[in-house]
Parts: structure tokens; C-alpha cells; sequence
């Protein structure tokens, strides 16, 4: 009974103690047997906007005591920073960072700003592609940004030597690689056959070079030369040994490619962000089995014809022309729903069409009988 009457009489004390000084925030508390001891307790309104005071130098100085006294922030280095980025970008290709790099890095985050803004928007359509041949060769996801380097991600850019698309084909590599190129056709342009040719391309060079560098260096001026760059370094296959033996142009290819695949993946650390340059944020595929124009397809889907042919780079005369009776067609993919659905009236009237023509060649052929 004692000892409960002794626990009554602190819990009391405790409570009137705390009643009387809620609002302040050193407390002196006094047991059961006279001892006394200061406590911090902090009011209701400091619980409550504790998780901001934590951010406040004041917060962590009690008693003249400070936790940032002596303390100096150290800031790592810029070129370890990037190196440290580079090397994690890729677990299967040698990416490095060098002032060759940095040269490039640097294009993109200050004079290229706005360019680099536009890239990014582009990149965000086209890497359904890349991303999709890539990964029916096995090939590292980091290639998809080879075409940032070749094209800009504009699949109507053509080279001063006559290379074309996103992945700039030459005429004979191209047909090498079963593309189609006549005058109702290029298919260097088109973003899903070109890319499944490049990956095919590309994982030749590898399995003949066996180092991506090297591989890309074949990819931008030819397996031959990059061989007897390899032949003049004394048979080292490594890029940075047969750097000075290979052509200029190449020899700032693989800096560009490595300064493409950093910025494509750290831009927000400079505050660029991806500008709309028109582009759907989806791809939509439709298959089209007769020969169909631009203006029927945009008059069906009430489509920007513009668009279209955006879409659509590699039909040459704005016409939608079939291979065997089969074309692949490119929309904002809100719209593949509506032209499954619709797309018959388009065959129905070209079947019209070509009944008429029949029927009135039948005709002039009836007549010219008669007449003679």
C-alpha cells in the first residue's frame, strides 16, 4: 500500500510539474526520494514543425555548442564526378571520360543547350525502336544513343557523302542490309527497318572486332580502315592505342557517342529539359496492304498530313506504298483503334475504283470493235 501511495504521489507531481510549464522547454523534474534533474522537452508547435527545424542551423545549437562548428563541406571534384557517372553508365562497354569527352559534354550543356533540349523530346519517340532491334540482337541498351551522334534524331538527315536516316545508311551498305531504297521507297529513312539493320550492322562489327569502341569506330569510317589502324599500332585492337592512326572524324566519334550517352542520362543535372518538337509521346503501328496515300490516310484519320509524312520519312512520293501487299504505317498511337476500324472504306474505294477502270476500258475496247 505504501509503495503504491509513493507511485500516486510522483505520478501527480510529474502531471502538475508538466501543467505548469508547457510551454517552456527545460523542465526540472523531482523524484520520489528529492532528486532533481533538468529535462529538455520540446513544445507542442516544435513536435510539429520538427522535421523543418531539422534543416535549422538554431535546431542543433544548445548551450553555445554548435554541430557545425569545425565542420567544412567538401565538394568532390568535377572530373571525378564524371568519371565516377561515365563508368557507371554501362556494364558492357568500355565508356570512359577524358578531355576528349569533356569537349563534347561540354557542346551539349552550354552552346548546344537548346539543341540538347530538342534531342531529348526526340529521343523519348525514337528509342522505341532502337530500343526494340537492340534487344532482338542482344545488344547493349546504350547504343540506342548512336543515332544522337549520326542524325541529331532527324531520320531526313542526309551527309555530305550521300548517307541518309537516323542511322546513315550509305546506298550500298543499306541494300547490304536488305533495305529498300528506289523512287517510291528509302528505307534508310524508316525508323523501324533502319534500326533493325544498324543492330545487324553493329553486331557484325563486334563479333569481327570484339571491342564496342573499336566496333563503332568501323560502324563511322569502315571495318578496313579501322584494321589498318590496328595494323599500324603494332596490333593493338583498342581505340585509344589506334587513335592517332584513324580518320579525324572518327577519331571524335566514340568521345561524341560517350558524351551522348551522359548527357541523354544526366541533362537534369544542367536543367535541361526535353522541348516538344511535335513528335507523338507513343508510336502507333498500322499494317497497310494496298497502295494508299497521305491525304487518304490524314482525310480518314483527320490527321495533320504534315504529320504523316513526319512519321513517315521514307515514302518518297507521298504514297504509301506496299511490298507484296504489306506496309507498315506509323501514327500517334491514340489513332491505330480508329484507322483498324475505319481503314476498310479506303480498300472499298480503291476496289471501286479500279472495277470502274476495268469496266471502262471494257467499254473503249467494245467501241473500237464496233467501230471497225
Amino acid at each position: 500500500m505504501k509503495v503504491t501511495k509513493y507511485i500516486f504521489l510522483l505520478a501527480c507531481l510529474g502531471f502538475f510539474s508538466v501543467l505548469a510549464s508547457a510551454q517552456s522547454q527545460q523542465q526540472q523534474v523531482t523524484d520520489d526520494k528529492g532528486r532533481t534533474m533538468d529535462i529538455y522537452i520540446p513544445i507542442v508547435e516544435e513536435v510539429v514543425d520538427a522535421e523543418n527545424q531539422r534543416n535549422n542551423k538554431q535546431f542543433y545549437e544548445q548551450e553555445g555548442y554548435s554541430y557545425f562548428d569545425g565542420y567544412e563541406v567538401e565538394f568532390e571534384p568535377e572530373q571525378e564526378v564524371l568519371t565516377r557517372q561515365i563508368k557507371r553508365l554501362s556494364a558492357s562497354m568500355p565508356l570512359i571520360y577524358n578531355e576528349e569527352v569533356k569537349r563534347y559534354i561540354d557542346r551539349y550543356v552550354t552552346v548546344g543547350r537548346k539543341s540538347t533540349s530538342y534531342l531529348l523530346a526526340r529521343a523519348q519517340y525514337y528509342n522505341h525502336f532502337f530500343e526494340e532491334a537492340l534487344r532482338a540482337y542482344g545488344l547493349p541498351m546504350e547504343l540506342k544513343h548512336l543515332p544522337v551522334v549520326e542524325s541529331g534524331l532527324n531520320p531526313n538527315a542526309v551527309s555530305r557523302v550521300g548517307a541518309a536516316g537516323l542511322w546513315q545508311f550509305m546506298p550500298t551498305t543499306g541494300r547490304e542490309y536488305d533495305l529498300v531504297i528506289n523512287s517510291f521507297v528509302d528505307e534508310r529513312r524508316d525508323p523501324i527497318k533502319s534500326s533493325y539493320a544498324a543492330a545487324k550492322f553493329l553486331s557484325t562489327l563486334y563479333h569481327r572486332f570484339g571491342d564496342w569502341n573499336l566496333a563503332l569506330a568501323a560502324y563511322n569510317c569502315g571495318p578496313n580502315r579501322v584494321s589498318a589502324a590496328i595494323e599500324k599500332a603494332s596490333g593493338v585492337s583498342d581505340f585509344w592505342a589506334i587513335y592517332r592512326f584513324l580518320p579525324k572524324e572518327t577519331r571524335g566519334y566514340v568521345p561524341a557517342f560517350i558524351a551522348a550517352n551522359y548527357v541523354m542520362n544526366y541533362s537534369g543535372d544542367y536543367n535541361i529539359l526535353p522541348e516538344s518538337t511535335g513528335l507523338p509521346s507513343k508510336p502507333g503501328r498500322v499494317k497497310v496492304s494496298k497502295d494508299l496515300s497521305f491525304t487518304e490516310i490524314a482525310t480518314l484519320l483527320n490527321l495533320d498530313i504534315d504529320l504523316l509524312k513526319l512519321l513517315n520519312p521514307q515514302f518518297r512520293q507521298g504514297i504509301i506504298k506496299t511490298i507484296n501487299g504489306d506496309a507498315t504505317l506509323l501514327i500517334p498511337s491514340e489513332l491505330v483503334e480508329r484507322f483498324n476500324r475505319t481503314a476498310y472504306r479506303l480498300y472499298e474505294s480503291r476496289s471501286l475504283e479500279g472495277q470502274m477502270s476495268t469496266s471502262t476500258g471494257e467499254t473503249e475496247n467494245q467501241q473500237i470493235l464496233t467501230l471497225n
